[in-house]
């Protein structure tokens, strides 16, 4: 019983010295991780700084009357419901739809992209997309869609679609 306690002691030291390393490390270190995960509020897409919004700073661009939403979702989903006035460009066939749409979006236009939420990058492909063919003035609501719907923003539903 003895030994197996000296065994944990012992374990217990040599994790605490390469604990004890390892933070010290990360403070001297220029890029060290950060203690707490703040979310980036740019990111870069085709050589073009991109936003990121939460879905409170969408709805006041959305308020505005000068924003145009682009709903980057699958097509099912986006006929079930989304942004009301949003234009569908989902990034599967993106090259193929851009076409169709493309007078909705001026090039010269302040645009938010949105998909389903944090984990998805179907907005960021069609982003890109935008970017490559001329598109500067874009933001990505990271919130996606659901999180528009759950504060009561305005959606538009097959019921209501014109």
């Amino acid at each position: 019983m003895q030994a197996i306690v000296s065994i944990f002691l012992r374990a217990l030291v040599i994790l605490g010295v390469w604990a004890s390393v390892g933070l010290v490390a990360n403070l001297v270190s220029p890029e060290g991780i950060p203690w707490v995960y703040v979310q980036a509020k740019t990111m870069e897409v085709a050589g073009i700084r991109v936003a990121l919004i939460d879905v409170n700073e969408a709805r006041k661009l959305y308020d505005d009357g000068q924003t145009v939403f682009v709903d980057a979702r699958n097509q099912q989903d986006y006929a079930k419901g989304s942004v009301r006035g949003s234009v569908f460009l989902s990034p599967d066939d993106v090259h193929e739809r851009f076409i169709g749409v493309q007078g909705l979006l001026p090039e010269d236009s302040r645009i938010v992209l949105y998909c389903y939420g944090p984990e998805c990058d179907m907005a960021e492909r069609v982003a890109e997309f935008l970017g490559q063919v001329g598109y500067r003035k874009m933001m990505i609501m990271t919130d996606g869609f659901a999180a528009w719907e759950r504060a009561g923003y305005p959606v538009t539903r097959p019921s209501t679609q014109r």
